[in-house]
């Protein structure tokens, strides 16, 4: 064999203390909304409730922002809008796309009416 295959390299891999690109997503999410720190997003929401949901509905919904902050907008928001759909016994139920559809322009209406 020629050399070695494998094992440690100086320099090799993703750098200590990198951000993927999630944990950039999230801070680009959380500067647009002046949150303070990027994981206490969702706590964020709760203290500023309908104002702060439709920021990030805006964001999501901004063809100008970056692809990963409007997902991670979207994925904020989504279950502050829309409950997790159950049957009769409390079981979750399977996913239907026109249903979600409705679900989210009946949350639209209902944050639209409860915002000053």
């Amino acid at each position: 064999m020629a050399g070695k295959i494998g094992g440690y390299r100086p320099g090799a891999g993703r750098p200590k203390g990198s951000k993927n690109k999630s944990t950039i997503a999230k801070e680009a999410v959380a500067e647009i909304l002046d949150v303070d720190d990027a994981d206490q997003l969702q706590s964020a929401v709760h203290k500023r409730g309908h104002q702060l949901l439709t920021e990030l509905e805006r964001i999501a919904l901004d063809p100008t922002q970056p692809v990963a902050a409007r997902i991670m907008a979207a994925k904020s928001a989504l279950p502050f809008l829309l409950p997790k759909q159950t049957d009769d016994f409390g079981r979750r139920t399977g996913f239907d796309g026109q249903d979600l559809v409705r679900r989210l322009n009946e949350g639209r209406a209902l944050a639209r009416l409860a915002a000053p």
